[in-house]
């Protein structure tokens, strides 16, 4: 490293920015609104899987997203 470079400037991986909201409560919301529209469907189970599915999906593609970057 040049005595005049700092680390900011050489753009190493360790100092990107956290992700806004994590995985785990991506999962979390998708299961609450999987479980709103479980009920007004009258099939809550559907509901849970189908929104926790969604919430993997979208936490999955935020971080793919934000490592990209």
């Amino acid at each position: 490293m040049d005595e005049h470079t700092t680390d900011d400037e050489q753009g190493t991986e360790e100092n990107k920015p956290a992700a806004p909201i994590g995985m785990g409560a991506l999962i979390g919301i998708g299961a609450g609104i999987g479980l709103v529209f479980g009920v007004l469907l009258e099939n809550v189970a559907l509901g849970l899987a189908a929104g926790a599915g969604l919430g993997t999906v979208a936490g999955a593609v935020l971080e793919a997203n934000r490592r990209h970057h």
